[in-house]
């Protein structure tokens, strides 16, 4: 399970999809909630064989990746600039 609280910006919901899916992880659930400027979204995650993530490292991985949206901080997508960017 990931949990995401934080300030909502356009185009954080795509980012945060989007960076869960460039790791490899499959979103077999998400609940996503927006209390104003506010986001509370809860994602029920897998790796892309139905498998629960134990690792450390991976999971190290994943927690700087989302930080790094969250922060506005992500790579480049396919190279397509963020959504933040291009405003």
């Amino acid at each position: 399970m990931i949990e995401i609280e934080g300030l909502d910006r356009p185009g954080l919901l795509s980012e945060v999809t989007g960076a869960l899916s460039d790791l490899s992880l499959d979103i077999a659930s998400a609940h996503i909630t927006t209390f104003g400027e506010k986001v509370i979204d809860t994602f029920y995650v897998t790796d892309l064989t139905g498998q629960k993530i134990d690792s450390p490292t991976r999971t190290a991985t994943i927690h700087k990746r989302l930080i790094d949206t969250l922060e506005g901080n992500a790579p480049e997508r396919n190279g397509k600039a963020k959504a933040a960017a291009a405003e």
